[in-house]
């Protein structure tokens, strides 16, 4: 199973997963061990979270009996989302013993290992959103289970956890009979800004999370998580394509550029014009005008 999951790409889903589903997994151990090591990929690597997921809802209705428990059964899914939780409830608790106790722990970490259990945090919430979006979370359980939890604390860690899940699922969930959406319209953000309880950076992500909503949930930047080789060639000619296009727009205004000066008179910006000169040239003029009003032709005076 680890040697399918190293192999997992959006190109080589549908042929791996024919490779999953010949193994053999009918016991609650191994069925257990499948999901430990499709958890660990997808949290420890984010940008797969899709692939992940989706290799999740074709497994979540397998299912074996349950050990030590006649006539009972676990399913994947179960077990995937108990993992879920655990993770998730790590950091979520609200023993106040547990929390002080996490707090000196963090203390006694060095950078590096602050940075890996940020990164788990924030890989198990972007999966459960993803887990969301393919149908194996219903509304109900995000909002109770997540959503209200978060905003419960407001440290930095839930706020940036919060916007993380929100840029996820936010365009699954906004809409008039959601829960989760109409709650983060009561969410104080700018008492949480204008207060000064959280750092420059997290005021920034909850803003591009206003921001994100106010624009109908259409990122910047388009992020569809890894793409299939396929999907990257066609890309690759577009942007040739567009790249054509504007050297040919160029060099087009660059040849009307060019006509425009061979008919115009050239003008200096810089020197300024002599009055004086317009006067002598004025002057001229109105003499030959005038000595060709009183001409007479030679064979008219005949």
């Amino acid at each position: 199973m680890r040697s399918i999951l190293n192999k997992l790409t959006p190109q080589m889903f549908h042929q791996l997963m024919s490779q999953v589903t010949e193994l053999t997994i009918d016991t609650e151990e191994r069925l257990k061990g499948v999901v430990d090591l499709i958890f660990e990929k997808a949290i420890s690597e984010p940008n797969f979270s899709i692939t992940y997921a989706n290799m999740c809802r074709c497994l979540m209705e397998l299912s074996v009996p349950t050990t030590g428990k006649l006539g009972v059964t676990v399913t994947f899914r179960q077990l995937l989302l108990r993992n879920c939780k655990t993770e998730f409830e790590k950091d979520q608790g609200g023993d106040k013993v547990l929390e002080k106790k996490q707090k000196e722990l963090d203390a006694c970490l060095g950078e590096e290992a602050k940075s890996q259990r940020r990164c788990r945090v924030l890989g198990n919430i972007q999966f459960i959103g993803q887990l969301l979006k393919v149908k194996m979370l219903n509304e109900n359980t995000m909002h109770n289970c997540v959503i209200v939890k978060l905003l419960r604390k407001q440290d930095e860690e839930s706020l940036e956890c919060l916007c993380r899940l929100l840029s996820t699922i936010g365009k699954d969930l906004d809409s008039e009979k959601s829960k989760v959406m109409p709650l983060c319209q009561t969410v104080p953000w700018l008492n949480i800004q204008e207060q000064r309880k959280t750092s420059s950076r997290i005021c920034f992500m909850l803003q591009d999370v206003l921001d994100l909503r106010k624009d109908n949930w259409v990122p910047r930047r388009d992020d569809q998580g890894p793409k299939t080789i396929d999907q990257i060639h066609k890309e690759a000619q577009l942007d040739e394509h567009r790249e054509q296009i504007k050297v040919q727009q160029q060099l087009m205004n660059k040849q009307d550029n060019q006509c425009g000066g061979r008919n115009s008179v050239p003008v200096s910006k810089n020197r300024p014009i002599d009055t004086s000169s317009l006067c002598k040239v004025s002057k001229v003029t109105e003499r030959h005008t005038h000595a060709a009003a009183h001409y007479t032709h030679p064979l008219l005076e005949i």
